[in-house]
């Protein structure tokens, strides 16, 4: 029987917690030299099994800088979804109708399967996205507050393929929607029922009551969704006024 290389082995080991979403995108590893003394082997294999997960595109050397998870692990899932939006208006609505059933599976596992960090997580999370909603801080800030505490419900759903779904749904709806956010985020009293809605979802994933987690979750998802559809009639009809009022600003004059 052939026996596996030490390198090959240690590569696996890495490739499996990149998967798992152990090791994030954008992470960085620990200095080689810690790294094979932590993992037990020699800073020669070490360095060939980080070069075949960097042939992989899984991770990224930079000269002087260390080594780090790949910030694009959905790149080719999410291209072409990305490459759709552009020639389909209302595609964005459609990637939405799948996050709802996505997020409400992610939320029933995370009832289910949630360890004591995955919890802390999910809280800490949320107090700081709520504090950010609350704030005067820019849209784009509030919507990656609002896409990492998703993350850290669909990651304690422990479930590697929803896991690489979800990170491909949320890059193709945060390039979808950028057009609405400041809208999303204007009113005080809609951001308070989104964090109604939030908190909603950590109270039932923290209760560890599946059924009710999923209905949570899909509940604020269908709200996200009717909400964008209004701030897209919305701005349909504004532009239209503007076309109306540039075709017949002059009409007095004749």
């Amino acid at each position: 029987m052939q026996r596996v290389k030490l390198s090959d082995q240690i590569a696996e080991q890495l490739e499996g917690m990149i998967a798992d979403g152990t090791l994030k995108p954008g992470e960085r590893l620990p200095a080689e030299r810690q790294l094979s003394e932590r993992l037990g082997i020699s800073r020669p294999s070490l360095r060939e099994a980080i070069q075949k997960l960097a042939s992989k595109g899984l991770l990224n050397t930079r000269q002087g800088g260390g080594t780090f998870v790949a910030e694009s692990l959905t790149t080719s899932f999410s291209d072409p979804l990305l490459a759709l939006l552009k020639d389909q208006a209302d595609a964005e609505f459609d990637t939405l109708e799948v996050r709802k059933e996505l997020e409400g599976v992610a939320a029933f596992n995370a009832a289910l399967r949630a360890t004591d960090a995955d919890r802390e997580r999910i809280w800490s999370r949320y107090n700081a996205m709520a504090e950010v909603h609350r704030s005067d801080a820019a849209s784009l800030d509030k919507l990656k507050a609002d896409a990492g505490f998703h993350m850290a419900v669909i990651e304690s759903a422990h479930n590697v393929v929803l896991l690489h779904f979800m990170h491909a749904v949320q890059d193709v709806l945060e390039t979808a929607i950028n057009s609405y956010l400041d809208q999303f985020y204007a009113s005080p009293k809609f951001v308070e029922v989104l964090c109604r809605q939030h908190k909603a979802m950590v109270t039932t994933i923290m209760d560890r009551d599946p059924d009710a987690a999923r209905d949570a979750a899909k509940h604020h998802l269908e709200f996200a969704y009717e909400s964008f559809r209004e701030f897209q009639n919305q701005a349909r009809l504004a532009r239209n006024s503007r076309l109306y009022s540039s075709i017949f600003d002059d009409r007095g004059a004749d």
